[in-house]
């Protein structure tokens, strides 16, 4: 079975033929009709990305940064970083 879909997806007439199906189902009037009466967005997003970015953030505090160099710290007083 895995190595049926590979070889479909390594078999580029067969990915034109599916975005040819594809394009054809979405401007068919049927298909219209069906995401008119769902009200099927087209701009899904998977929020997967967001979320797994919001628990890295979650695991450093912002807001107590301090610089470790001097350096850095002389501009921090000053205002500059």
């Amino acid at each position: 079975m895995k190595e049926q879909l590979l070889s479909a997806y390594s078999d580029l007439s067969k990915i034109e033929q599916l975005e040819l199906e594809r394009q054809s189902t979405l401007v068919s009037e049927g298909y219209q009709q069906w995401a008119k009466e769902l009200n099927v967005s087209r701009s899904y997003v998977e929020p997967d990305g967001f979320i797994r970015a919001r628990e890295m953030n979650g695991q450093y505090d912002f807001g107590n940064y301090a610089p470790k160099s001097s350096f850095l710290n002389f501009l921090k007083i000053k205002g500059i970083w």
